[in-house]
C-alpha cells in the first residue's frame, strides 16, 4: 500500500503493498509523479553546469537589420537563443505542452520539428533523437542551443567573432523574414490610388493668386547653309492670372532681309474646385477663354471663344473593380500583382477559394496571380486589360461646349460664328455612348454636322468602337491584348456615296487594316514579329500596303528587319498578285557598351548602330546609314553618323553634340556633302521667378503648364512653425515624392523641384536618414501640397532636435525590486502597426531610445518572454509622448515592473 502524508515543507513517502487507492491516493500519486518528473528535469538541467561566460553580440543581417542578442559560451563555442532568433527570421514556433520546449514546421508545413530540454528529445519530421544535455542550456528567459541544431534543423549557418563581439547568419534557404520584407518593398512601391489611397494631411493646398508670374520658355535656332543664315525664336510665357492659369505663344524668324513676328496661343483658364476630383461626376470643372480648338471627331476647328467642360482636369485612374476569384489548394498563399506591383494577399480557406475586388485603371493593366502552395510550388496565372481613356464609369456623364469667331490662321482676325457640343455616357462600366453636335458655315450645307458613338469591352480585354456620322462614313474599330502579348488590331471604314461625289477618282469608298504582333522565344531570346496590311477601295481602283517587322535581341545586340510593300490595282480585279508592287527591306543592327568601370572611359556607354535599305525591285541597296554615339562628361552626349545613297551615289556626315547644362540645354549639328554643308545651333530652356527671392530660376527643360516647388528646411530655434531671420537653413536632399520630378539643391540651401503637374495632388515625405545632423526631425514627417500651375510655390519644413527616453525594467522579489536585463521591448508610433525599433534592456535592466520623432509612443515588452518568465508587466503597454521642441524632449522614469503570476508563483 502506498501512503503518502506531508508535515510542513516536507513529503513522506512509504511503499508498501498494493491495495485499492481512493482519490486522495490518486492525487497523491500525480504530485509524486510531477515530483520525480521536476527532479529528472532539474538534474539534466543541473548536469550541463554554468556557462562559462555570457556576452551582448552585435547581429547583423540584411533583412532583419542590427540587433544585440545574448549568448552563453561553453568551451569557447557560443550557444544561441533559440527563441529571439526564430522571432528575429520569423519562423513559426510555438510553445511545446511543458512550456520549456519550442515546436514548428520550416520550410513547409510538412516539414516539422519540435525541441524538448525536458525530455532530452530532438524530432525531425516525425524521427526522434536524443538531444544531449550538453547541448543545451535554459537560462531564465530562454532556451540556448548549440549551433550545429540552427544547421541541421533550420539551414542556419552562424558565425560569431569574439573579439569584435559580433555575429552574421547565412541561409541555405528564403527565410521567411526575407519573404517578408521583399513583399513589403513592392507594397511600399504602391502607387496610392483609388480607396486604398493613404490619407495624408494637406498642408499646402491650391494658392489662388490674383496675379502671379511664373515661367517663360524658349527654344533659340541658327541655321547656317552654303546658301542661307535663318533666325528662329519661339517663346511661351505661362502666369497666374485671377487664379487661372494663363498662357500664350510667340514666334519669330529672321532670314535675308525680313522679319516675322507671330503671336499666338493665349489661353486662359480657371479651373474649379470640383475639376480637381476625378473621382466625382460635376456639373462644370473648367472655363477655357481664348483660342481654343473644338474637340470635333471629324470637323475640328480653332477659334477665338469659350470652352467649357465637366471632365476633370486631373485624369481618372479607376473604372471598375475587377473581380479576381478561383480555386487551388487549401492554405495556399495568394497574391495580385498589377503591372507587376503586389497589391493585395489572401490566404485560401479550408476549400481552397480565393477572392480579390482589384481596381480597373485607364490604359493598359496586367493582373497576376501568384499562388504559393503549402508544398512549396508557385503556380502564376496572368491576364491582360486595356481601358482606354474614352470608357466612362457607369452613370457619369461627360460633356464639352465650345463656341466663337472661327479662325483661319493662328493670328488672324476671327470670322465666322462656330459652335460644337458633345456628350457621353456611361451606360455601364464596359458600355459607354456618345454624341456630337457641330455648327458653323465651314461645314458647308445646311451648317450643322451630328456624330455619334458607342464604346464597349467584351469578357474585359475585347475592344470595340462604332463611330457613326450621317452622310459621311461608319467606322469600326477592334482590338484584344492577351497576356502573352500577343496583340491584334483591325480598323474598317465605309464611306457614303455622297461625300465621294466631289472627286470619286481619288476619295475612298472604303478602306480597313489589320496588324497582328506575336512574341516568341528563338533560342532562349525574347523575340517578336508583326504584320499589317492596308486596303483602300476607289471607285475604280484600290491601293494598299503590306508591311512586317522582325525584332530579335542576343546579349547587348539588337536587330530588327523591316519589309515595305505597296498594293496598286484596278477595282475589276480580285487577284492581288499581278497588282503586287515589291517594296523594300530594311535591316538595322544596335551595339552599346555597358558602363562597367572595368571598361575604358572613352568606350563606356558606346552606342553603335548600323541600317541598311534593299529595294527589292531594283535588287540592290539604295541606302546606309552607319551612328556611333558616346555619352560624354555625364550630361553629353556626342554623335556622328554618315548616310550613303547608294543610287544617287551622294553621301553625307553629321556629327552633332548635346549637352544639358542645369540651366540650359544646348545642341550643336553639323552636316556637310560634297555640295553643300549646314550648321545648327540651339539653345533652349526655361527661366522661372521665385515670388520669395525674386529671383529668376534656370532650368533646361520646358515648364509652362508645369509646376514646381521651393522646399526650404530649417531649425526652428523660438519654435514658432515658421522661418524667422537668422534661423538656420538645413541643406539637404532628403525629399521623396509619390510622383516624379526633377530635385537641385541650391547653393542658397533651398531644393527646387520641378517638372510638376499643375493641380495634381503629390505626398511629400521627409527622408530623415539623409538630413546631415541625424538628430534633427520634423515634427510632420509625412504631409500633401498641390502644384499651383505655372509658378513655384514655397514650402517651408521646420526642423527640431529629436526626443530620447529612459528608463528600467524592474522586478519584484523578497529581497527587494531588481533590474531585468536582457529583454526585448517593441516601440511603436501610435497609429501604425509597424514597429519602429526593438529596444534590448542591459544587464541591470535600464535602457533607451533616441532620435524619436515629434509624436505619441507605445512601448511593450515582448509577451512571449513574459510568458516564459511567468510574469506581468505594470504597465502593459507604455504611453508617451514626444514634444516638438527646438532642443529636443527628453523623458526619463518610464519604468516597467514586473510582477510575478500568482499561479505560476505557487
Amino acid at each position: 500500500m502506498t501512503i503518502c502524508f506531508s508535515k510542513g515543507r516536507d513529503i513522506y513517502l512509504k511503499l508498501g503493498g498494493i491495495g485499492a487507492l481512493n482519490s486522495k491516493s490518486s492525487a497523491c500519486r500525480f504530485t509524486i509523479s510531477f515530483l520525480l518528473g521536476f527532479l529528472a528535469f532539474s538534474y539534466r538541467a543541473y548536469s550541463q553546469g554554468m556557462p562559462d561566460e555570457e556576452a551582448l553580440l552585435t547581429f547583423s543581417h540584411p533583412s532583419i537589420g542590427q540587433y544585440y542578442i545574448t549568448v552563453v559560451f561553453f568551451r569557447d563555442i557560443a550557444y544561441l537563443p533559440l527563441g529571439e532568433l526564430l522571432s528575429l527570421t520569423e519562423i513559426s514556433s510555438e510553445q511545446s505542452t511543458n512550456k520549456f520546449g519550442l515546436q514548428g514546421f520550416y520550410p513547409s508545413p510538412k516539414e516539422t520539428w519540435k525541441i524538448d530540454p525536458v525530455t532530452g528529445v530532438i524530432t525531425l519530421q516525425g524521427k526522434s533523437e536524443t538531444l544531449p544535455a550538453d547541448d543545451f542550456y535554459l537560462g531564465e528567459q530562454e532556451l540556448y542551443l548549440h549551433p550545429k541544431y540552427f544547421s541541421r534543423v533550420f539551414g542556419l549557418e552562424f558565425s560569431v567573432n569574439t573579439l569584435n563581439l559580433s555575429m552574421t547568419m547565412k541561409s541555405e534557404k528564403t527565410l521567411p523574414i526575407e519573404e517578408k520584407k521583399k513583399r513589403e518593398a513592392l507594397r511600399k512601391r504602391i502607387q496610392s490610388k483609388g480607396k486604398n489611397q493613404e490619407v495624408v494631411n494637406m498642408r499646402y493646398p491650391l494658392e489662388r493668386k490674383m496675379l502671379g508670374l511664373g515661367v517663360l520658355d524658349y527654344n533659340l535656332n541658327i541655321d547656317n547653309s552654303s546658301s542661307r543664315t535663318n533666325l528662329a525664336l519661339q517663346m511661351r510665357a505661362g502666369a497666374e492670372i485671377l487664379g487661372g492659369d494663363f498662357q500664350f505663344n510667340l514666334a519669330g524668324t529672321k532670314d535675308a532681309g525680313s522679319i516675322v513676328t507671330r503671336l499666338s496661343g493665349i489661353r486662359w483658364r480657371y479651373v474649379l474646385p470640383a475639376g480637381l476630383s476625378p473621382e466625382k461626376n460635376v456639373l462644370l470643372s473648367s472655363i477655357t477663354l481664348g483660342q481654343i480648338s473644338t474637340s470635333s471627331l471629324t470637323s475640328r476647328a480653332s477659334l477665338i471663344g469659350f470652352s467649357l467642360s465637366n471632365n476633370p482636369v486631373i485624369p481618372r485612374r479607376n473604372l471598375d473593380v475587377f473581380v479576381v476569384d478561383g480555386y487551388t489548394e487549401k492554405d495556399s498563399e495568394v497574391e495580385l500583382l498589377i503591372g507587376g506591383q503586389l497589391v493585395d494577399f489572401i490566404r485560401a480557406d479550408e476549400v481552397g477559394y480565393y477572392r480579390f475586388n482589384a481596381p480597373v485603371t485607364y490604359g493598359t493593366v496586367r493582373l497576376t496571380l501568384r499562388i504559393y502552395t503549402p508544398q512549396g510550388e508557385i503556380l502564376v496565372q496572368e491576364r491582360q486589360l486595356q481601358i482606354p481613356f474614352s470608357f466612362l464609369p457607369k452613370g457619369f456623364i461627360s460633356y464639352n461646349i465650345q463656341g466663337g469667331s472661327l479662325t483661319n490662321a493662328p493670328d488672324s482676325l476671327a470670322s465666322d460664328l462656330v459652335g460644337h457640343a458633345d456628350f457621353s455616357v456611361g451606360l455601364t462600366n464596359a458600355i459607354t455612348a456618345r454624341a456630337g453636335f457641330d455648327y458653323g458655315e465651314y461645314l458647308g450645307g445646311n451648317k450643322t454636322g451630328t456624330s455619334f458613338g458607342i464604346s464597349t469591352r467584351l469578357f474585359q480585354q475585347y475592344l470595340f468602337d462604332v463611330d457613326y456620322i450621317p452622310d459621311q462614313f461608319y467606322r469600326v474599330n477592334a482590338s484584344v491584348f492577351y497576356a502573352n502579348n500577343i496583340n491584334i488590331s483591325a480598323k474598317t471604314t465605309d464611306y457614303f456615296e455622297q461625300s465621294v461625289e466631289a472627286d470619286p477618282g481619288s476619295n475612298p469608298l472604303r478602306d480597313a487594316n489589320l496588324n497582328i504582333f506575336v512574341p516568341f522565344k528563338l533560342f532562349g531570346k525574347f523575340s517578336g514579329i508583326r504584320f499589317g496590311g492596308e486596303r483602300i477601295w476607289l471607285s475604280e481602283s484600290y491601293k494598299g500596303n503590306l508591311q512586317a517587322d522582325y525584332n530579335t535581341q542576343f546579349g547587348r545586340v539588337a536587330a530588327r528587319f523591316s519589309y515595305r510593300g505597296q498594293l496598286l490595282g484596278s477595282r475589276a480585279a480580285d487577284n492581288l498578285g499581278p497588282e503586287f508592287t515589291s517594296g523594300t527591306l530594311t535591316s538595322s543592327v544596335t551595339y552599346s557598351l555597358p558602363g562597367s568601370p572595368g571598361l575604358p572611359v572613352f568606350v563606356k556607354g558606346v552606342f553603335f548602330r548600323a541600317q541598311a535599305i534593299y529595294n527589292i525591285n531594283t535588287s540592290q541597296l539604295s541606302t546606309i546609314n552607319l551612328q556611333i554615339s558616346q555619352t560624354l562628361f555625364k550630361k553629353g552626349r556626342f554623335s556622328l553618323s554618315y548616310d550613303r545613297n547608294i543610287l544617287n551615289q551622294v553621301g553625307s556626315i553629321q556629327i552633332g553634340f548635346l549637352y544639358d547644362f542645369n540651366f540650359i540645354r544646348s545642341a550643336t549639328q553639323f552636316s556637310f556633302s560634297k555640295s553643300d554643308y549646314s550648321v545648327g545651333k540651339s539653345l533652349s530652356g526655361s527661366l522661372a521667378l521665385d515670388s520669395e527671392s525674386v529671383k529668376l530660376l534656370a532650368s533646361n527643360r520646358d515648364q509652362v503648364t508645369r509646376s514646381g516647388i521651393l522646399v526650404r528646411m530649417f531649425v526652428d530655434q523660438n519654435e514658432n512653425g515658421s522661418f524667422d531671420k537668422g534661423e538656420e537653413v538645413v541643406p539637404a536632399n532628403g525629399i521623396r515624392l509619390d510622383k516624379s520630378g526633377n530635385m537641385l539643391l541650391g547653393s542658397d540651401g533651398i531644393l527646387r523641384i520641378t517638372q510638376l503637374q499643375s493641380y495634381w495632388n503629390y505626398k511629400l515625405e521627409v527622408d530623415i536618414n539623409s538630413l546631415p545632423d541625424p538628430t534633427l526631425a520634423p515634427k510632420e514627417k509625412v504631409f500633401g501640397f498641390m502644384a499651383d500651375p505655372n509658378r513655384f510655390k514655397s514650402i517651408d519644413i521646420p526642423l527640431y532636435r529629436t526626443g530620447m527616453i529612459e528608463g528600467s525594467i524592474l522586478r519584484e522579489k523578497a529581497q527587494g525590486v531588481q533590474g531585468v536585463g536582457g529583454l526585448r521591448m517593441t516601440l511603436k508610433r501610435v497609429g501604425e502597426t509597424e514597429p519602429l525599433e526593438t529596444i534590448r534592456a542591459f544587464s541591470d535592466g535600464g535602457y533607451y531610445a533616441f532620435g524619436l520623432l515629434p509624436g505619441k509612443y507605445t512601448l511593450e515588452i515582448d509577451p512571449k518572454q513574459l510568458e516564459f518568465m511567468g510574469v506581468t508587466a505594470n504597465p502593459a503597454m507604455l504611453q508617451f509622448d514626444i514634444k516638438a521642441l527646438s532642443m529636443g524632449d527628453f523623458l526619463e522614469g518610464l519604468n516597467i515592473l514586473l510582477q510575478d503570476i500568482p499561479d505560476k508563483a505557487k
